[in-house]
């Protein structure tokens, strides 16, 4: 918990990053709530509340947070490729791997899997 950095961090926030879907002035007023790690469904802000994470994150946490065997795999992963883009004919074989494993448990027949990183 860096509740000493704590109203720093709020200031720096309010000065240099913008939120999306935010009220730009009430934030300025009230400042943002920090968090500060993860477990599970739960997160803590800087103050050391704990929440429940309903949004996963905007989606990018639905297994939950600090999941164990998702940071070995990462970590695995890491280093040796940490990231390739499957333009222009690249690939890799987690890719590949992944895309198999993707269409044999499809719900529907699918034929091919494609890979976005954001909406």
């Amino acid at each position: 918990m860096m509740l000493s950095n704590s109203s720093n961090n709020r200031n720096k926030d309010i000065h240099y990053t913008l939120h999306p879907y935010t009220n730009l002035s009430a934030h300025e007023e009230e400042g943002p709530l920090v968090i500060t790690r993860g477990e599970g469904i739960h997160v803590w802000d800087d103050q050391g509340n704990q929440y429940i994470e309903g949004l996963a994150g905007l989606w990018c946490v639905s297994l939950g947070f600090s999941e164990p065997r998702l940071s070995q795999a990462a970590a695995k992963q890491f280093d040796s490729l940490p990231y390739t883009h499957t333009f222009s004919h690249r690939s890799s074989e987690p890719v590949i791997e992944l895309s198999e494993r993707l269409i044999s448990i499809a719900p529907q027949p699918m034929a091919k899997a494609f890979f976005v990183n954001s909406g």
